[in-house]
């Protein structure tokens, strides 16, 4: 699982897509208050823009024409609040995970190259 924080406009769909699903994998961890060190230590998880990340790649989807019947509330992220308030804030260095993911992706590459 993992939170890109990349603009999800230039996203590839297997990348859009699942980065869609993982927002509902953490939102579901967190409710079930499993650990989450791994994640955070790895750079792959910003909890406190959950609710806002799972909107805009929703948004992007159904932009793009795509099924999304998944909605999350905001009241849902309330869980947020459990972890020890330095994870509450932690926040993903865009700059390294977007290097990551077009590195990792021809796909998603040629989308952010493009003006």
């Amino acid at each position: 699982m993992r939170m890109w924080m990349a603009n999800p406009e230039k996203m590839c769909r297997q990348h859009l897509m699942g980065e869609h699903l993982e927002t509902h994998m953490f939102l579901g961890s967190l409710k079930k208050q499993k650990k989450l060190d791994g994640f955070f230590k790895n750079n792959l998880f910003e909890p406190r823009s959950l609710y806002q990340r799972h909107k805009d790649l929703a948004d992007e989807m159904i932009k793009r024409g795509y099924d999304h019947k998944s909605d999350i509330r905001e009241e849902e992220c309330g869980c947020i609040f459990d972890l020890p308030i330095e994870k509450q804030y932690w926040e993903i260095d865009r700059e390294k995970s977007l290097k990551d993911l077009l590195n990792r992706c021809p796909d998603c590459n040629k989308r952010f190259m493009r003006k």
